[in-house]
Formats: structure tokens, C-alpha cells, sequence
């Protein structure tokens, strides 16, 4: 039988190669509700799953899926094996160093990552979220559930640099 997701849906907008919003006509901002930080409790024992719905193949995206050399991708299909393993309550917990919620993604230090979220997506719910696959490569998306939707691949942790040195 065919598994029915129960989860609120996210839209991506649909990709427009022939015409792009004005810059003047793109949010300055991106705000998630503080509601979305808040997991389902039937979902924090579930474990994990990835999604690809919502993953940003434009042309002009800094940190698409589609510019990942073979061995990045290769690294990146072993840590979503290893953190399909866990359950949402084992990822979010404070001992599990290798996930970080944004509730507030106003708060980001690189406009670029806010634009295109207010350019390309309709979205309702759930906090934009990461997991950081060692280094400094980071896989950005949005939690809904115990589903990670997949959204940007950014190898240099540009998406939100870190103050911290080697991170």
C-alpha cells in the first residue's frame, strides 16, 4: 500500500526561466513562525526521512544539489544513510551536534539564502533547519515532521557562516 504523507504541504513556486521577479519585488525578509519549531509528538519517534520535493535546481542557485562534485554527493548519500538511522527526538535533541533548527531566518547573516526563499517558495509551518555533514559542508531544508525536505547542498557554509573558525 502507498504511504499518504499527513504533513502540511510546501510549494515550491514554479521555476520561471523566462521571467524573474524584479529585484525591487523581492522580500527583504524571511520570518518562520516561532509555532515551527514545535515537532508533532507522533513524530519524535519516528525516524527521519529525506525528501527531494522542495530542492532548488535553478540555474542562478549558489548551493543547488545539481553543482555537487561526485565526491561530495558520494559523502552526502553516506551521512542521509546514517542519519535515516535516527529518530526526529534523537536529532533534535541537544546531544545530537549535527542538526540546528532556525526558527527565525530573519536572523541570517547572508541575505541571498532569504531572498531566494521569499522568490521561489510558498511555504506555511515549519522552521528552515541543517545538518551539518562534517566540515563545513551543511544540508539545508525544511523539517516538517519527521520529513527533512530538501532545499540547498552548501558545501562552504556560506548558507549561515558560522563565527566560529573551522566550522
Amino acid at each position: 500500500m502507498g504511504h499518504r504523507s499527513k504533513t502540511k504541504s510546501i510549494k515550491a513556486k514554479a521555476p520561471s526561466s523566462s521571467k524573474r521577479v524584479p529585484a525591487h519585488r523581492v522580500a527583504k525578509s524571511y520570518h518562520v513562525p516561532e509555532s515551527a519549531t514545535e515537532i508533532p509528538k507522533d513524530s519524535v519517534n519516528r525516524r527521519i526521512v529525506f525528501r527531494f520535493d522542495c530542492v532548488d535546481l535553478e540555474a542562478d542557485c549558489p548551493w543547488s544539489l545539481a553543482h555537487m562534485s561526485d565526491e561530495e554527493h558520494r559523502l552526502l548519500l553516506l551521512k542521509m544513510r546514517d542519519f535515516e538511522k535516527a529518530t526526529v527526538g534523537e536529532i533534535i535533541s541537544p546531544s545530537y551536534q549535527a542538526f540546528t533548527c532556525y526558527p527565525d531566518f530573519t536572523q541570517c547573516p547572508n541575505q541571498t539564502p532569504q531572498d531566494r526563499l521569499a522568490k521561489y517558495y510558498e511555504r506555511e509551518g515549519d522552521a528552515l533547519a541543517r545538518f551539518r555533514l562534517g566540515g563545513t559542508g551543511r544540508l539545508y531544508g525544511f523539517l516538517v515532521g519527521n520529513e527533512f525536505h530538501i532545499l540547498w547542498w552548501d558545501p562552504n557554509h556560506e548558507v549561515w557562516p558560522s563565527t566560529r573558525k573551522h566550522t
